[in-house]
């Protein structure tokens, strides 16, 4: 029992240590340094009136990305990589609401009855999947 005790105690312990290290382990952005740098010099000095670290770093992230450029601002998140196209005009589809896409939906659910009952397929994720073939 008292090693069991021991072993909790142990492994929660490393828990909050690893949580806790965590943080300082992440990376900083260029501006998130500069910042914090200069937040620093002014703390040091006296200097920085009644204001906040929040309100410096929200002006201070602006104004690092005005003479930086705006990929290293931390606010923005970055963009992400375009994917190549897959095959354009095969996988084209028309999105407007019409009565042929009513009629359209209606057979579709009959192919769905029919081919949920041959494969025994059941469930939303496969009903969605067969209609975005279907339509």
């Amino acid at each position: 029992m008292k090693t069991g005790a021991a072993l909790i105690g142990l492994s929660a312990t490393f828990s909050v240590v690893a949580f806790v290290t965590l943080p300082v382990a992440a990376a900083k952005s260029p501006a998130m340094e500069a910042c914090s740098k200069q937040w620093d010099d002014m703390k040091a000095a006296g200097k920085t009136g009644d204001k906040t670290w929040p309100s410096f770093w929200s002006q201070c992230s602006k104004d690092f990305a005005a003479n930086n450029g705006t990929e290293a601002t931390p606010s923005e998140k970055p963009a992400k990589a375009e994917k190549a196209p897959k095959k354009a005009a095969a996988s084209a589809r028309n999105e407007d609401d019409s009565a042929s896409s009513a009629e359209q939906k209606k057979d579709c659910d009959t192919k769905w009855d029919a081919n949920k009952t041959k494969t025994g397929a059941h469930g939303w994720h496969d009903y969605f999947q067969f209609m975005s073939r279907c339509m």
